[in-house]
């Protein structure tokens, strides 16, 4: 495993058995590279005075089992999108090698809608993405979600959609064309045509999608300057209400054990995980959203790129 800066209990590593699930010691390595980068991120936001809270599996994972979910590979984090963009106007400066803060604007076609604190020297790829050279950094990740303000009239929240949508689709098909330009023509004349285009191309694809891209952004904020009563990742997931948060309730955080570590949560989760998983306390494997991962706590993921 790559070196970390956090200590690692003893025994941490050691396979162990929780609800009935084997953790395996790979995934437990990948558990530490995670918490080492939430440790990072922590010290980062401690520094600048900005707020954030666990989000769905992290949130669940901390009030069930005081730490990971035991089949979860990943740490997920939220915040306003004031604490975020702050995040991101000091995030250069501040996460050095291996940390590497991930948006659209550090690393062309990430296209997450959300930012991402990565390790350089390890491996998170999605398996939806394996195989597909995309040359962003796909380390071992840990998610940071903005949180937008809903429009309290539906009419409006239904339009705003409908925008958000045409906006993602656009700036997805862009950076389709610009991975076929790039990597994927193989047959002799398109390597023609690539060759004698690729100066402009390279210049104008990305453009493009950047310009969708934050067309995109700027829709999830349109109601950010008003008080509504819901706020919601919907840079992310625009549709889902289960995603929805009631305002006030960012106003009251606590903090709660995470594996050795703590981490801050709403107060009332209750609600909040009972309208995102029902019987919440009872056990049940689940995919993530974002499905399978390769993962590799020894190699970069550059090794693997041109695999």
């Amino acid at each position: 495993m790559v070196s970390l800066n956090i200590k690692l209990p003893q025994g941490f590593l050691d396979e162990e058995t929780r609800c009935n699930f084997t953790v395996p010691k790979k995934l437990k390595e990948v558990w530490a590279v995670e918490l080492d980068l939430l440790a990072e991120f922590q010290r980062v936001c401690n520094k600048y005075d900005i707020k954030y809270v666990a989000s769905g599996g992290t949130m669940l994972g901390a009030v069930r089992h005081h730490g990971f979910i035991p089949w979860d590979d990943d740490i997920d984090l939220m915040m306003l999108r004031d604490d975020y963009e702050k995040l991101c106007n000091i995030a250069p400066s501040e996460f050095k090698h291996p940390y590497f803060f991930q948006t659209e604007y550090t690393d062309f076609g990430s296209l997450r809608g959300h930012a991402q604190l990565r390790n350089s020297e390890t491996t998170g790829i999605l398996l939806s993405e394996k195989g597909k050279n995309f040359t962003f950094n796909q380390g071992i990740f840990l998610d940071i979600f903005p949180l937008d303000n809903v429009p309290d009239d539906l009419t409006l929240y239904l339009k705003q959609g409908k925008e958000a949508m045409a906006y993602k689709k656009k700036y997805k098909k862009g950076f389709t064309k610009t991975q076929k330009c790039f990597i994927e023509s193989q047959k002799k004349y398109k390597k023609i045509i690539k060759k004698a285009l690729f100066p402009i191309l390279k210049i104008f694809f990305p453009y493009l999608v950047d310009l969708f891209y934050n067309k995109f952004e700027r829709v999830c904020k349109k109601y950010n300057g008003e008080k509504t009563r819901y706020v919601s990742k919907l840079s992310f997931d625009f549709e889902n209400k289960r995603q929805f948060i009631k305002r006030k309730d960012l106003d009251d955080i606590i903090d709660i054990e995470f594996e050795y570590m703590r981490i801050p949560i709403i107060s009332n989760y209750d609600e909040i995980l009972r309208l995102r998983y029902n019987n919440y306390m009872e056990p049940a494997k689940a995919p993530n959203y974002h499905g399978g991962v390769f993962f590799d706590t020894e190699k970069s993921y550059k090794e693997y790129i041109h695999d």
